[in-house]
């Protein structure tokens, strides 16, 4: 016997086309978000350390007010948001992380290079 097909319809309301179109383009469009935030950042030039602490308070907002509205645009809006400010505060901290091992790493090869040239020394 064979399996029926199974036709799955879209939303009919208005609502429903733009909640399945967002969140169908939650990454991009949060991507989009922080690179806008980055380039304000960039040109401005306010305070790293309150930016920070701006991006930090509006992504707990937003999870804490995703995680009470029921589905619909407003929760998708939320996620793309919380998405957003989480790339703006784990990037920089990934980016500093990388310099930090970077510069570890170029030490122990300096100390083992001249390790190494003191031992040949005779």
């Amino acid at each position: 016997m064979r399996d029926p097909y199974i036709i799955e319809a879209g939303p009919t309301s208005t609502r429903g086309r733009v909640s399945r179109w967002l969140r169908g383009r939650r990454i991009m469009l949060a991507g989009i978000l922080a690179l806008v935030e980055v380039v304000a950042f960039l040109i401005w030039r306010p305070s790293a350390l309150l930016l920070a602490t701006l991006a930090v308070v509006l992504l707990v907002l937003c999870v804490m007010g995703a995680s009470r509205v029921g589905p619909g645009v407003l929760r998708d809006l939320l996620i793309i948001v919380a998405i957003g400010q989480g790339i703006v505060v784990v990037v920089p901290l990934l980016v500093g992380a990388s310099v930090v091992i970077g510069v570890l790493v170029a030490v122990v090869v300096i100390i083992a290079l001249v390790a190494v040239a003191a031992r040949w020394r005779v």
